[in-house]
């Protein structure tokens, strides 16, 4: 694997245009962060004809690329065995390949989708005594205390000082965070990352187990897409595996375009 430098951001940027949406997360850190600057840092392999895939590193996860869907993925099974993992993502048909080099992470099938704008149709009421406003780094604890106690995100947080510089990285790149609060509580989130000029990823949609099935999460997530357009993103994008999540997304406005896969 080539480490790539700054002076290969046009090339990054031009081998993954065709897909932008299974790319966003490339195209915002690339954008936002840099090609070469912790916490991110892009991979190629050569190939006979040019790369034959990209690897982005985001702390200690990795998200890979490739436009040839017989890529090599023994040799970027072979690079990311001799690193620190936390886990893999990337396109279903890519990462399918990659998978049986590691029997001992779970394999995760999720689906893409993406939202141009908010459904008008769309009417979310907050009920009263519950406000919906944009976070800020200073309810930093806040959100990690709510997405700590979350069963579905137990892989990602966990009590560890790396999740405070992970979620804090999120506003100092552009991003944003919109939750909801019962009686000064906060009850539900959801957040934007790799947010670029273009677009931006939906994660973090979560909401205190005791507090589910009031609509607070469809609140903040259709919060989130409309301050998000207002800034002037083109589109957004987020992933789901649960059908009853996905009946609610798609009244927002969002339509799938795809399988992403996480092995982690």
């Amino acid at each position: 694997m080539l480490r790539c430098t700054q002076a290969d951001r046009k090339n990054i940027l031009a081998y993954i245009d065709a897909e932008p949406e299974i790319n966003l997360f490339i195209y915002g850190d690339v954008e936002t962060v840099g090609v070469d600057t912790p916490p991110v840092q892009v991979w190629a392999n050569p190939g006979r004809e040019g790369w034959d895939c990209l690897i982005l590193q985001y702390f200690d996860s990795y998200i890979l690329y490739s436009q040839n869907p017989k890529y090599d993925a023994a040799a970027a099974a072979e690079f990311l065995r001799g690193r620190k993992v936390q886990g893999i993502s990337g396109k279903k048909d890519l990462m399918e390949r990659l998978a049986p080099y590691f029997p001992e992470k779970k394999y995760q099938v999720t689906y893409m989708s993406r939202c141009n704008t908010v459904d008008p149709s769309f009417v979310t009421q907050t009920p009263d005594g519950v406000a919906v406003r944009e976070l800020g780094i200073e309810d930093l604890d806040q959100a990690l205390d709510l997405l700590r106690g979350i069963e579905e995100f137990s892989d990602s947080y966990h009590g560890e000082q790396q999740e405070r510089e992970e979620l804090a990285q999120c506003w100092k790149c552009g991003g944003m965070m919109i939750g909801a609060f019962k009686d000064g509580r906060l009850v539900s989130t959801a957040q934007t990352t790799a947010a670029s000029s273009r677009s931006a990823m939906v994660v973090g949609v979560a909401t205190r187990p005791e507090e589910r099935g009031h609509g607070y999460a469809s609140a903040v997530v259709a919060e989130l897409c409309r301050r998000s357009f207002a800034q002037g993103r083109e589109f957004l994008c987020l992933f789901y595996d649960n059908p009853a999540a996905g009946r609610i997304y798609h009244r927002i406005g969002f339509s799938e375009v795809g399988g992403w896969t996480m092995l982690n």
